[in-house]
């Protein structure tokens, strides 16, 4: 075959390439990711007390970053490890075995915590409180991602062991958090022989005691907080006989815990965050690194005094004025045009029963203990006595059944499964119920089945999955919790910032699984393997 020697084709093809818009040029990579998880943040609080935030915190990632409004939580439940594990991964507890702070081990027949590790020794304290590590978890994250693709200096922290853990991923620089017994920061021997000099010479401030005697007052004038001081279901700080303002943070026999539902908890941690980000020379390096920081104070208040109280608007108030003093830090540290923000929480939370009963809405408390009680009664007037269950509570909704007594009693599983199903639902207080096999043949319809569905691990769940009714409690006479598949604990705020992101509202569906696929896209980097999200391409700034 004979080519033709025309100019034609050549002049056609430039002409045809030249029709192709220019490529914008990309923004250059970050210097620093700065991850902020924010324990207990519910969605409406940065619209509720919008207008009372100043310009330069939680402003500037509402107004000038992109705000994803309709961001939820895709399983349940919804609790403090589980969401740690889930937002920097990409992957639900399904995938990444977190699936929740504490399970029960069906090999060994014990507890397990999340970031639990007996084989390891404390590193800045000789108390128990430093054996954990990382190892539980199952996959890797996007700080492993970093660390693989760009050798990114990784560093977590948090007044929660499993808030400084579960994010930093499993090999990072170092992982920090709080002892409340000695008011030091620490780590475990997982990571490190010895703390930093940073971390020693920030301990050796002391600056826990400083807060001890500290009065906690109202930061606005008192008719700035539209619900009462004293509402119902409130629970007192310890050592107080009142759930009104102001509080005084009492010394705790066993150390420094009565700073933790307090504003003066956050500000200890971000005073580290600072620490850490010069101590590590986080961003000044060729390579872009992670700073991980959750903080945990507003979970502490949200559990005593509920979502609709003035103190969690007062700490949360506070909070923005903290992001605030944090990001001035780094912005002179980096240079924000340099910096990737990251804000979300690691779940919601519940108004207290008592609270949504006088709202109108059906509020109770339903005794944990009574309900086992309840079961075990009826599990034994059906089949005889014995030992059915291997715990002696519901674990997170989940039921673990007694496989060896069952045989011995020569009772299917499937029976008793169907026998304990029926009588959940018959109580009033359970909105569904899931079997395991239900679970593992996909068997869980609805928006509530799939969140189950999401948040159970074959190896680590229970025989029965329970999911309580909307504005139930299973435990204690005051104080609130969460861990629903409800949207006042799915719902969360979800923020980007920095030249990477287009500013604006977004109520477009966004799962806590896209994130980490997000952050990817920016960073050109492999999802880590658990990841179940995709990018959400229409914030993103480059092409």
């Amino acid at each position: 075959m004979k080519f033709s020697s025309s100019p034609v084709v050549p002049i056609l093809a430039l002409v045809f390439i030249g029709t192709f818009p220019a490529r914008a040029e990309a923004p250059p990579r970050p210097k620093l990711i700065l991850s902020i998880l924010v324990d207990q943040f519910r969605y409406d609080y940065v619209e509720r007390f919008h207008d009372q935030f100043g310009e330069d915190g939680l402003k500037m990632l509402t107004d000038r970053g992109s705000f994803l409004t309709f961001a939820r939580y895709n399983y349940y439940p919804t609790i403090t490890g589980p969401g740690h594990a889930s937002f920097f991964s990409g992957a639900p507890p399904s995938a990444h075995g977190i699936i929740a702070n504490d399970w029960f081990d069906k090999r060994t027949g014990k507890m397990v915590y999340c970031v639990g590790d007996p084989a390891v020794t404390g590193v800045g304290t000789e108390s128990a409180a430093g054996r954990m590590s990382p190892r539980n978890f199952i996959g890797a994250n996007f700080s492993d991602m970093m660390r693989m693709h760009y050798q990114s200096k990784v560093i977590g922290i948090s007044m929660k062991d499993r808030g400084a853990i579960l994010p930093a991923g499993k090999k990072p620089a170092g992982a920090y958090w709080w002892e409340a017994a000695t008011g030091n920061f620490i780590t475990s021997s997982y990571y490190r022989p010895e703390l930093p000099d940073w971390a020693k010479q920030f301990n050796d401030r002391h600056r826990a005691k400083d807060f001890i005697g500290q009065t906690w007052d109202r930061l606005l004038d008192a008719k700035q907080y539209p619900w009462p001081d004293e509402a119902p279901g409130e629970q007192a700080l310890s050592g107080e006989k009142t759930v009104t303002f102001p509080h005084v943070v009492n010394a705790a026999k066993d150390g420094f815990e009565n700073i933790m539902p307090t504003p003066f908890g956050n500000q200890l941690l971000l005073e580290f965050a600072e620490a850490a980000l010069d101590g590590e020379g986080l961003g000044q390096g060729p390579e872009p690194d992670v700073l991980s920081v959750s903080f945990s104070s507003i979970d502490y208040c949200g559990h005593r005094f509920g979502p609709y109280s003035q103190e969690a608007q007062d700490i949360v108030l506070r909070f923005d004025r903290q992001l605030a003093e944090l990001f001035h830090y780094v912005d002179k540290k980096v240079g924000l045009d340099n910096v990737a923000i990251l804000l979300t929480a690691d779940h919601g939370v519940m108004p207290t029963p008592e609270f949504a009963t006088a709202q109108g809405m059906d509020g109770q408390r339903s005794d944990a203990i009574e309900v086992v009680g309840e079961l075990m009664q009826q599990l034994e007037t059906r089949f005889g006595p014995g030992h059915y269950l291997q715990t002696p509570k519901i674990l997170e909704g989940n039921i673990y059944l007694n496989h060896d007594f069952l045989k011995e009693k020569n009772l299917s599983v499937a029976e008793v499964v169907d026998f304990i199903r029926e009588w959940a639902l018959g109580t009033g207080r359970f909105q569904d119920c899931y079997s395991r096999q239900q679970l593992l043949d996909g068997l869980a319809p609805g928006a509530i089945g799939e969140r189950v569905l999401n948040g159970y691990n074959a190896e680590r769940s229970g025989d029965l999955v329970l999911v309580y009714k909307p504005y139930t409690i299973s435990w204690g006479a005051s104080g609130t919790t969460h861990g629903s598949p409800y949207s006042y604990d799915v719902h969360i705020p979800v923020l980007f910032h920095g030249p990477w992101f287009k500013p604006g509202r977004y109520a477009d569906e966004f799962y806590i699984t896209d994130i980490v696929p997000t952050l990817c896209s920016v960073m050109h980097i492999d999802e880590p393997p658990g990841s179940i999200g995709k990018p959400f391409v229409k914030i993103l700034s480059e092409p």
